[in-house]
């Protein structure tokens, strides 16, 4: 019976679903396509995994949602868009939220311009004067030695996510920018206020800047760029610990 072989991969006090050695859910078949779904409907099946890879959250009195780059296909889709400025209403009916103090949507949409100018490294340059961030690969000994410290999920990884050098393939340049406007529309929309606004703004840069040397030697594929950065979202973005440690160390030098 198909409740039983659900059962039968659950455990723990909190139950979760245990993950096979390869580290795909069990319940996916061989198209990638969830079984439990495909039988039952995506009633049958937990908020989480309705929901995933999607994630919500306030700016300035409304609701905004996005997709997050841990997901393949996510990451595949946000690496491959320019429309990073467009916004989709999709119920008009929802409850919208108490205003809030602080409102990013300024800073983000000056962030949103400066990428769309269409030079990679002058928009960074930009954006880090106007913010007064310090590059990320001026004290890169110090950033890797704080990257190597963060809890990763796969230990072999620990010392590979790490800053140092820029990549000047110009072809790669459209990925870099469209996975900082990801980072920045993920976490800089939440600031709650102007410093850490920056902090968060350094953040997105830092990890455009691991992107940048894990990609820095030999030619890469589309799909190559879009495992790379993949592995970033789910070792330091989607790790509340390791953002938040790492938000806070650009708090204390910003």
């Amino acid at each position: 019976m198909f409740g039983e072989e659900i059962l039968s991969h659950i455990s723990g006090e909190s139950p979760v679903i245990e993950l096979c050695e390869d580290e795909r859910c069990p319940f996916l078949d061989c198209h990638g396509l969830c079984r439990i779904i495909s039988a039952h409907g995506e009633d049958a099946v937990s908020m989480i995994c309705r929901e995933h890879p999607r994630f919500y959250h306030c700016v300035g009195g409304r609701i905004e949602g996005g997709i997050g780059a841990v997901c393949e296909e996510a990451c595949r889709i946000i690496l491959s868009s320019d429309g990073y400025k467009n916004f989709i209403e999709l119920d008009r009916e929802i409850e919208t939220p108490d205003e809030v103090e602080f409102d990013s949507s300024y800073h983000r949409n000056y962030i949103f311009l400066a990428l769309e100018e269409g030079n990679y490294a002058k928009a960074m340059k930009k954006i880090m004067d106007k913010y007064s961030i310090p590059d990320p690969i001026d004290m890169a000994e110090e950033w890797n030695e704080i990257l190597s410290h963060l809890e990763y999920l796969d230990e072999n990884r620990i010392g590979k996510l790490t800053v140092g050098r820029k990549n000047n393939n110009k072809d790669l340049d459209k990925y870099f920018t469209r996975f900082l406007a990801y980072l920045v529309f993920r976490h800089v929309s939440i600031a709650e206020s102007y410093d850490n606004l920056c902090a968060r703004i350094g953040f997105c840069i830092l990890l455009a800047r691991v992107l940048e040397n894990l990609t820095s030697e030999g030619e890469l594929t589309f799909n190559e760029v879009c495992e790379f950065s993949r592995i970033i979202s789910e070792e330091i973005e989607y790790s509340e610990d390791n953002t938040a440690s790492l938000i806070f160390e650009f708090e204390s030098k910003i």
